[in-house]
């Protein structure tokens, strides 16, 4: 956990001037929050002569989270107080709370008098650990509030349970016994109410008061104060005498009454360790059958509801051992490796647990991928030994978790002793146990590659999700250097990376396929090339010797190869055409000289979008395609023409029209065509000089200027376009969305491929 930590204190003249602030805050803190916990950490001393208070706080926050904070008096110095507060992160119904209850911190030596030096203090782990226990002053304060014990139990399920239940005050002389009220409160709740119970041991202004359970000092101003409180609220007043009257969810042995009644005798025998033991019994928290049951059997007497609650859950239960497992087994505070005991258990006895496996399983998983050196303990490991179906269920939800996070996966075969079985079909986890060994013995990384596909025993056509993760074992964060990303792509073929979504980490890089110094060497095939299993993953170059192209014809006469004679190619028909140039092999088989390619329907251009530029001008044709280009109709193999022919005249023509209003108004108006400009332009930083002159101006002049006139939300949507094409599109959408000097747009936009 990161539990970020905050100080109130009284700040001398300065700066800022003096007064109570913040004076020292985790980074990262909200001001929001800061505003709002500012009220919640405040101190008022109380009338002079008495008991100096501590005021422990924990406060529930407008955002669902909570803050748990430690106010102390420091002095008549005019420094007044001190506040030292832990803001615990996690939002209510976000799932269970893990940890030590917050009332435990009373009295922890973590807690601070004055603000620390050094600047910001670092997050916490945990929440402070728990002050000095003293279990026999806590047994005389039980005994003495006998009278009050069983009222406040039911009082206490009234507030947790019930919205609109009245609050709890407090009258205590000293601040450490409405601590151990509240430690008494927690003790009977199920450890998540315990975990939201809001509480304060200490105000002066109980009316103002946000929490459940609030202690004041008794005195003249606190007996002002009480008499303006909320009709209902339930006071609490032991230093008077007078036990409370009658409380919980009614009179005349309710059941709830013969709960809080069976709880405050556990205590007073102290057992408190029985409502531990509850949890694992079937029934509801606050049943007063299985905890009176319970008392009886530690030899604890029970008033004659108690005894009848008690008899009648035993004839309902004769035998309670395989409820009590399977109650146990769905316990949100027990270990994982402490469910794998429980699951042999059940085995052993030969209780059904069918119900309860596949959340033990998950659980179990999830304890192993995230910590599997704690979690692979002698229960787990003898559990996933024993008992075939929950190794089962375990190591499939592991193969679907090493899927998306691959590193977790290797970590997990180093850091235990788990093995896979041959006929354990988990392609991810088979690669994530064999890549250290095949990363380390492999000469590069597309021998690594094609090693692990081969272990991982599916084939990536079938399955690109097995792709992705022998890329990221491989590679991890890195990029692959050019001669294997470009032997990769020809090897495999571009359809299969683009389903797997590593596309985009092999592309940037690969050398284009006129760099290649063999003769025949195949071409990196382009994003829009299909690819079948089985066939030849290349893309074959223009023919070099022997075979002759006619504009408006195919490779070869008759073979139906290529287009019909006339009919200009799709901008998937081919390679990309070269404006202005002769109908030569390397111009461009099959298009006519000096013919631009027709954006497919729907492409979002003009009727300009498709005229012949003869010549290579800048006026007519050019400008048209230039207009066609900035739709959304093209594929990228279609918008290559941008980044590898280096065409002054339509790069210009490009940049012309990207100004134009009609652009400006879809930026502003579609989230998908910001995203697909924003792709396109951030594009290709490889390329040669004109288009990389080009997309920066397009990125700093045309899109910046529009970006940052739209709201948030619009962003967002753009953001979440990119990472449908992949995740490091969307990280380098919001890496540009904060420039700096100009050195940051070089570095992120200007990287070449590695060497």
């Amino acid at each position: 956990m990161n539990l970020p930590q905050l100080h109130y204190a009284w700040a001398p003249p300065g700066p800022e001037g003096s007064g109570f602030r913040f004076t020292a805050v985790t980074d990262g803190v909200p001001g929001a929050l800061l505003r709002e916990a500012e009220r919640l950490v405040a101190y008022e001393a109380p009338e002079p002569g008495g008991e100096v208070p501590q005021a422990l706080s924990l406060s529930l926050l407008s955002d669902g989270s909570r803050l748990l904070a430690r106010s102390a008096y420091t002095g008549g110095d005019g420094t007044g107080f001190h506040a030292h507060a832990v803001h615990l992160p996690q939002r209510a119904g976000s799932g269970p709370v893990r940890g030590a209850l917050p009332i435990t911190s009373w009295g922890s030596p973590q807690w601070a008098s004055r603000t620390p030096p050094g600047g910001p203090p670092p997050p916490l782990g945990a929440v402070p650990v728990p002050g000095r226990h003293d279990p026999a002053a806590l047994a005389e304060f039980v005994a003495a509030r006998e009278a009050w014990l069983a009222p406040f139990f039911a009082d206490v399920r009234r507030l947790v349970e019930e919205p609109g239940a009245p609050r709890i005050v407090l009258v205590e002389p000293e601040s450490a016994a409405v601590a151990r009220w509240v430690m008494l409160a927690c003790s009977v709740l199920p450890h998540q109410r315990g975990q939201w119970l809001t509480f304060t041991t200490y105000t002066a202004r109980p009316g103002l008061a946000p929490q459940g359970l609030v202690g004041v000092l008794p005195g003249e101003r606190t007996a002002a104060a009480l008499a303006t409180l909320e009709e209902g609220c339930r006071i609490y007043e032991p230093g008077r005498g007078a036990a409370a009257p009658g409380a919980g969810a009614g009179a005349g042995g309710d059941v709830f009454d013969v709960w809080a009644s069976t709880a405050a005798r556990i205590w007073l025998a102290r057992r408190p360790e029985l409502f531990a033991e509850v949890r694992l019994l079937p029934g509801g928290p606050y049943e007063a059958g299985p905890l009176a049951a319970l008392a009886l059997g530690t030899g604890i007497a029970l008033d004659a509801a108690g005894r009848a609650a008690a008899a009648a859950w035993t004839a309902a239960h004769p035998d309670p051992a395989p409820d009590r497992l399977r109650v146990a087994l769905t316990d949100p505070d027990r270990e994982p490796e402490a469910l794998a005991g429980l699951l042999r258990e059940a085995a052993r006895q030969g209780t059904d647990t069918t119900g309860e496996l596949p959340e033990v399983a998950r659980r179990v998983a999830f304890a192993l991928f995230g910590d599997p050196g704690r979690a692979y303990g002698a229960q787990t490991r003898a559990g996933l030994d024993e008992l075939p179906v929950l190794r089962a269920l375990v190591l499939d939800r592991l193969d679907a978790l090493a899927a998306g996070d691959p590193a977790a996966g290797l970590a997990l075969f180093a850091r235990t002793g788990l093995r896979l079985g041959a006929a354990e079909a988990l392609p991810h986890l088979r690669m994530c146990a064999a890549a250290e060994a095949v990363v380390r013995e492999a000469p590069d990384g597309a021998v690594a590659l094609d090693a692990l596909l081969r272990v991982c025993g599916v084939s990536p056509y079938a399955e690109p999700l097995v792709l992705r993760t022998a890329v990221r074992l491989v590679w991890g964060g890195r990029r692959p250097a050019p001669d294997e990303a470009g032997l990769v792509l020809a090897t495999m073929g571009a359809a299969v990376h683009r389903e797997a979504g590593t596309w985009e980490l092999f592309a940037p890089v690969a050398p284009p396929a006129d760099d290649r110094t063999e003769p025949d060497a195949p071409r990196r095939p382009s994003p829009d090339t299909p690819t079948k299993p089985g066939e030849a993953r290349a893309e074959q170059g223009p023919p070099r010797t022997g075979t002759q192209t006619t504009p408006g014809t195919g490779p070869a006469s008759g073979t139906g190869a290529g287009p019909s004679p006339g009919t200009p190619p799709t901008p998937e028909a081919g390679p990309a055409p070269t404006p202005g140039t002769g109908a030569t092999p390397e111009a461009g088989a099959g298009r006519t000289p000096g013919t631009w390619p027709t954006p497919r329907s729907g492409a979002g251009g003009t009727p300009e979008a498709g005229v012949q530029a003869r010549g290579g001008g800048v006026d007519g044709g050019v400008v048209g395609v230039a207009v066609g280009l900035l739709g959304e109709g093209w594929g990228e193999g279609a918008l290559r023409v941008l980044f590898e022919r280096e065409d002054a005249a339509l790069l210009a023509a490009y940049r012309e029209a990207a100004r134009g209003a009609e652009v400006t108004e879809r930026l502003r108006s579609s989230p998908r065509y910001l995203a697909d400009r924003f792709a396109v332009w951030s594009a290709h930083p490889q390329a040669g000089p004109l288009w990389r002159e080009a997309r920066t101006d397009l990125l700093e002049e045309v899109l910046r200027p529009v970006v940052r006139e739209l709201p948030p939300e619009h962003l967002a949507e753009a953001e979440r376009e990119l990472a449908r094409l992949g995740r490091s599109r969307a990280e380098e959408f919001r890496a540009w969305l904060r420039p700096g000097p100009g050195a940051r747009l070089r570095g992120l936009f200007g990287r070449r491929p590695a060497r």
